[in-house]
């Protein structure tokens, strides 16, 4: 690093050559921007080009009263990262955590009893910790979780001596279970392979809860550290040629320019849906196939505003399974709509999180529509338990539908896992000519260990601009 100082004060990094490399940086998300940090601190020239009006890609804060909500990544994993140290330094951890006590959870509209509770608390607690083994276990590592918990699940309920009412209750609880790996995961529960339980690995057994600034201010250092006229909104790149000895990017606005080399942190789901026709030549087969096995999920959050809140303090979240006068399993929005938590900070707010098949449900309603099947789906399901009020107005960024995006996060999937490939790495692979980095990919998919996060996406830009700078200074 004193080297690398040295030789920047001098204006000589790694001899002449590194003065006229010019470098394209696809997205402006948290890996773009880590990337784009550390160019400017090399002093290599670069231009970041995003699709959309913003940067922060998956990181979208939106303001609120006295602080902001967050539409995507809401909180920081592992403690030795970056991140997390900007966390620290700005003093962004929430004063306030969320009550692991503070639960309640709903069947059929009754409150679940102590006893059930006991019951299940084990079953739960006991099954978390066998999935963890499971994910090692290179026999069975290429199971489903919803395979797995139904096995455990089985043989847990099969001795137990409970009335038919109390079973249904028991089958509930097991939805609620599985749909908590669904959103942690982003994920089907019948998609996400045990894989993820080994490979994934933030180094600490917790999550860092944000204040109301959060990702806001996290957004605010990254960005503070690259020029604005090095960001180009609203340049949607519809084609990388890099047929050439210069990488040609044309836009949708039928401009082009040249570049040395590129680095593409565009989402999988994006990657997925264009990968044909964005690259000229094709991606290599392998990864080309890695893309499209690879899994990218959905989920998301709706913001429910309330005049004032109708939950009692303490209440951190409220879990709703079964519906009140519908039997059987649905296929309708409200059997998506189990998770309702509190807003830490905003006192009126209450979030909805969905995962499994909501988020393309939702995409297709209305405010006005939306805010009237959770008003009915609430006041019907809690009218035992709570005197529910009239949503006010929502709040919601539908990640299935945003053009960039196209979904939330990646994960292991069972396609993967069957074909035993290493996709992170197929994922993250460079297109070379000789060694020459002539298209890098960066962003949280290409992250080995903390893939779905912004530290990964963050790590990954960062290592792709290594890899950029390495080579150019060893000529």
């Amino acid at each position: 690093m004193k080297a690398v100082l040295f030789l920047m004060l001098f204006g000589y990094v790694g001899g002449q050559i590194t003065n006229n490399v010019s470098v394209a940086i696809i997205g402006a998300g948290f890996a773009g921007l880590r990337a784009a940090q550390r160019f400017e601190e090399l002093g290599i020239k670069y231009t970041v080009f995003e699709g959309s009006n913003r940067v922060g890609g998956r990181v979208y804060p939106f303001s609120y009263r006295n602080g902001y909500l967050q539409h995507g990544a809401e909180y920081v994993n592992g403690k030795d990262n970056e991140i997390y140290e900007i966390v620290k330094k700005n003093n962004l951890l929430s004063p306030i955590e969320i009550d692991e006590e503070g639960y309640e959870t709903v069947v059929y509209g009754r409150e679940v009893n102590n006893k059930l509770y006991n019951i299940w608390d084990k079953f739960e607690s006991s099954t978390n910790e066998k999935l963890e083994r499971d994910g090692a276990n290179k026999k069975i590592f290429n199971k489903t979780v919803s395979e797995r918990i139904d096995f455990y699940f089985d043989s847990f309920l099969a001795p137990q001596k409970l009335t038919q009412s109390e079973q249904i209750v028991m089958q509930n609880m097991n939805k609620l279970f599985k749909n908590q790996y669904q959103m942690e995961w982003s994920a089907s529960a019948n998609d996400l392979c045990l894989k993820n339980f080994d490979t994934w690995d933030s180094g600490v057994d917790s999550e860092a809860t944000l204040n109301q600034y959060g990702f806001k201010s996290i957004l605010d250092v990254l960005t503070s550290k690259v020029p604005v006229n090095k960001i180009k909104l609203s340049s949607k790149v519809v084609n990388i040629d890099y047929t050439g000895n210069k990488i040609k990017i044309l836009f949708s606005n039928g401009q082009s320019y040249l570049f040395d080399s590129v680095i593409v942190t565009s989402s999988l789901g994006y990657l997925k849906q264009y990968k044909n026709s964005l690259f000229t030549p094709s991606l290599p087969a392998t990864k080309s196939a890695a893309i499209e096995r690879f899994g990218f999920g959905n989920n998301m959050k709706i913001f429910l505003e309330y005049s004032r809140p109708w939950w009692p303090r303490g209440m951190s979240t409220v879990q709703i399974s079964g519906r009140v006068g519908i039997n059987g399993n649905g296929n309708s929005l409200e059997d998506e709509l189990m998770v309702f938590q509190p807003s830490l900070w905003a006192s009126n707010i209450l979030v909805v999180w969905i995962a499994g098949n909501g988020p393309r449900k939702v995409s297709k309603l209305t405010d006005s529509q939306l805010i009237t099947i959770i008003n009915n789906h609430l006041t019907t399901n809690l009218k035992d338990v709570y005197t529910v009020s009239n949503i006010q107005r929502i709040y919601r960024h539908n990640w299935i539908t945003d053009e960039f995006s196209l979904g939330s996060y990646s994960y292991i999937s069972n396609k993967t896992c069957s074909m035993n490939t290493d996709d992170i790495k197929l994922l993250s692979d460079p297109i070379l000519d000789n060694r020459k980095p002539v298209i890098c990919f960066a962003g949280e998919h290409t992250d080995t260990e903390m893939y779905q996060t912004v530290v990964g996406a963050a790590r990954s830009g960062l290592r792709e601009a290594d890899r950029i700078f390495n080579y150019y200074s060893s000529l």
